[in-house]
């Protein structure tokens, strides 16, 4: 089976662009391979402008403004003492024993 992971998918476009296929053609390569979990033919062609330009990055990259994680009780309390009466829910607090 094949690896159908966005990083396998455009490893294989940035590998056909170096050999020279246009972003029509490797689509259709890709779409052979993969079937069903083919990426989109948009973003087939962003990839491959992406790498066009000389980029050779086949990893996501952190997206600006993703949300942070709270990656402790006590920082959520915090959190949610800061924040909770806007978007906190008194039942969510209750629940962690936040006060």
């Amino acid at each position: 089976m094949m690896d159908s992971s966005r990083s396998a998918h455009r490893a294989v476009i940035q590998f056909l662009r170096a050999e020279g296929e246009h972003a029509s053609q490797i689509y259709r390569r890709v779409k052979e391979i993969y079937g069903e979990q083919c990426l989109a033919r948009c973003t087939i062609f962003r990839w491959y402008q992406h790498y066009e330009v000389g980029s050779t990055n086949i990893k996501d990259l952190p997206l600006p403004g993703q949300a942070h994680v709270v990656t402790n009780r006590p920082r959520f309390c915090l959190w949610m003492s800061s924040y909770g009466r806007i978007v906190g829910s008194p039942y969510v607090k209750l629940l962690l024993n936040c006060r």
